[in-house]
């Protein structure tokens, strides 16, 4: 709610269980109904329809970017 008093746009919902996740996002929209709501967090696509809401605007996987290497490409300079 601080978020969304201080002019946020968007604000994420992340490791809410869904029936959790669907309670809160109502009551903050009743509220903030021009702030995007976005719900993540152990989300897979089996689960994915569990979160549902007409509440919730946007459902994020990260596992989309996670769990892959890494390559650092800083650039450390050596004195």
């Amino acid at each position: 709610m601080i978020a969304a008093e201080a002019g946020a746009d968007v604000v994420m919902l992340d490791n809410f269980e869904p029936e959790q996740l669907k309670k809160d996002a109502k009551v903050f929209k009743e509220k903030f109904p021009h702030v995007t709501v976005e719900a993540s967090g152990g989300i897979t696509m089996e689960t994915m329809p569990d979160y549902f809401s007409e509440d919730v605007d946007v459902i994020s996987q990260g596992k989309l970017t996670q769990g892959y290497d890494c390559v650092d490409f800083s650039l450390k300079i050596v004195h």
